[in-house]
C-alpha cells in the first residue's frame, strides 16, 4: 500500500480541491481504498463532535442548537481548518499518516495553529505593500491595499468562518488563482502585489503614470493590472536593446519589433523571450524562486497576445507608446491625514450640526486632506441637499479631485461604492450637471490629467 500511495502522489494531489482541501482528501482516498467505510465513519463522527463543541462557542453556552446555515458554516470552517494543517505536509504519505493516526480534535487544534500563524505572517506583509504601495491614481489598486485588505482582518473569523475571504478586493493581479479562499487566498494575493510592487519600484513612478495614462486615459477609474502593463512594455524595451530603465516604446521602434520578432519561427521567438527575460533577472537581482515564477507565469500569458498581435499587424495592443497630452500631467500631493481619533470626534460633531454652513465651516477648518474630505462625504454626517451646498464652496481644482475617487470607467457613471458612497457620487454628479458645460468640461479634463 506504502508504495501504491508514493506511486500515485502526484495523481491524487492533482485531484484535490484547494479550496476545500480535506473534504477532497477524504473522498479520494475512500474512493481508492486507502480509507475504508469504518475509518471515514469514524472521521466524520469527530468532526461532529468538533462542530458541537464550536457551536457550543458559537452560542456562548446558551444553547445546544443552531441554524442549520450557520452549522453548515461552521462545518465548512472546520474542514478549511483541518486542510490547511495539513496541505503543510510534503507528502500524500504523511498526510494519510496523519489522518489515520490522530484524532481529528488534534488536526483541527493544529490546523487552528497554522491559521493563526498565516494570519500574522499576511498581517506583516500587508504592513510591507503598504509601505511599499506605487505612486498611482488608480482607484481600484489604492482601495483595495488601503481599505479593502484591512477590511479583510477586521471582519475575518478563523473560528466560525475560516474559509470566507472578507473584506473588498477589486484589484486584479496579473496571475490571480481564486481556487483559494480564506487567510490563504488573502496570504496569497498579498504575496504575489508584494512582488508586483517590487517589480515596479525599479521604474520611475512618473514613467509608470505616462504608461497608464497612454494605455487608457481614464485608467484610474478602470481595473487593469499595473505590473502587468509594466513588464510587458519593459520586455518591449529589451527586445530593443534600449539602455537605462525605461518604458516608452516608439511607434517606429514597435514596427521595427513587429519585423524583427515577425520573421521568427515560434521556436525561435520562445528562445529570444526566454533570454530576455532571464535578462531582467539577473539585472534587477531576482532570485526569490517564487518570485522568479510568478513573472513566468505572466511572461507566458503575454507571449501569445505578442504572437497574434504581431500576425494581425496590432502590436499597438500590446506595446504601449506614451502620448504628448501626459505633458500636462498634475502631480498632487495630498495633506496629512488626521489620527482615527481626531476625524471621527469631526464626524460626530458634523452630524451634530442643524446648520449646513456650521458643517462647511467645520469642514473647511478641520480638513486638510483630499482622502479626509473623501472620508467625510462618505461618513454619514452630510445629507441630501447638503452635499450641493458643500461642493458649492469647493473651488474647481477641488472638485476635480473629489471625481478622482468616483471608480468608474466613466466619472460621470456612479453605480460603485457603498450607500454613503454612493449617495455623494450622484450627488457630485448632480452638481455637475447644475453648472455650465464649458466649466464641467475644464473639471473633467483637469480630473483626467490629475496624479494622486
Amino acid at each position: 500500500m506504502d508504495n501504491y500511495i508514493t506511486d500515485r502522489n502526484d495523481t491524487i494531489e492533482n485531484l484535490l480541491s484547494k479550496e476545500h482541501y480535506f473534504q477532497s482528501l477524504l473522498q479520494v482516498l475512500h474512493s481508492n481504498d486507502i480509507l475504508n467505510n469504518k475509518e471515514l465513519e469514524n472521521i466524520q463522527v469527530q468532526i461532529l463532535d468538533i462542530l458541537r463543541e464550536t457551536a457550543n462557542y458559537y452560542t456562548k453556552a446558551e444553547s445546544y442548537s443552531v441554524r442549520v446555515e450557520v452549522a453548515e458554516q461552521i462545518m465548512l470552517s472546520i474542514y478549511y481548518t483541518i486542510g490547511s494543517f495539513l496541505k503543510g505536509k510534503t507528502s500524500i504519505k504523511e498526510r494519510i499518516t496523519l489522518i489515520k493516526e490522530n484524532t481529528m480534535k488534534y488536526l483541527f487544534s493544529e490546523g487552528e495553529k497554522v491559521l493563526k500563524i498565516k494570519i500574522e505572517e499576511s498581517k506583516e506583509l500587508l504592513k510591507n505593500v503598504q509601505k511599499n504601495k506605487l505612486k498611482t491614481g488608480n482607484y481600484a489598486y489604492i482601495d483595495t491595499i488601503n481599505y479593502g485588505i484591512p477590511l479583510f482582518f477586521i471582519e475575518y473569523d478563523s473560528r466560525f468562518a475560516a474559509h470566507e475571504t472578507q473584506g473588498s478586493i477589486d484589484y486584479p493581479l496579473a496571475i490571480d488563482e481564486m481556487d483559494l479562499v480564506g487567510i490563504e487566498y488573502i496570504n496569497e494575493y498579498l504575496r504575489k502585489i508584494d512582488f508586483e510592487n517590487q517589480f515596479c519600484s525599479h521604474f520611475d513612478s512618473h514613467e509608470i503614470e505616462n504608461l497608464l495614462k497612454s494605455f487608457d486615459k481614464n485608467s484610474d477609474h478602470i481595473l487593469i493590472n499595473i505590473f502587468e502593463l509594466v513588464l510587458t512594455n519593459y520586455l518591449g524595451c529589451m527586445l530593443l536593446g534600449k539602455e537605462g530603465i525605461t518604458l516608452d516604446i516608439t511607434d517606429i521602434e514597435k514596427r521595427y519589433l513587429k519585423n524583427k520578432l515577425g520573421k521568427l519561427k515560434e521556436e525561435e521567438f520562445n528562445e529570444v523571450i526566454s533570454r530576455i527575460v532571464e535578462d531582467i533577472f539577473k539585472e534587477f537581482t531576482i532570485n526569490d524562486i517564487n518570485f522568479i515564477n510568478y513573472i513566468n507565469k505572466t511572461i507566458y500569458k503575454i507571449m501569445p497576445n505578442i504572437k497574434k498581435n504581431i500576425e494581425i499587424n496590432k502590436l499597438e495592443n500590446t506595446f504601449i507608446t506614451f502620448k504628448n497630452a501626459n505633458e500636462n500631467l498634475i502631480r498632487y500631493e495630498d495633506g496629512e491625514s488626521l489620527e482615527n481619533s481626531r476625524f471621527k470626534g469631526i464626524t460626530e460633531e458634523i452630524r451634530e450640526c442643524d446648520k449646513v454652513e456650521n458643517k462647511i465651516q467645520i469642514i473647511r477648518e478641520e480638513i486638510h486632506s483630499l482622502r479626509d474630505l473623501v472620508d467625510v462625504l462618505g461618513s454619514d454626517c452630510i445629507f441630501d441637499y447638503e452635499f450641493i451646498e458643500i461642493f458649492k464652496v469647493l473651488d474647481d481644482f477641488e472638485i476635480s479631485l473629489l471625481l478622482k475617487y468616483i471608480p468608474n470607467d466613466s466619472v460621470m457613471d456612479v453605480d460603485y461604492g457603498t450607500e454613503s458612497e454612493k449617495e455623494w457620487h450622484e450627488k457630485l454628479k448632480e452638481y455637475l450637471n447644475m453648472i455650465n458645460e464649458e466649466k464641467k468640461s475644464k473639471i473633467i479634463a483637469e480630473s483626467l490629467n490629475i496624479i494622486l
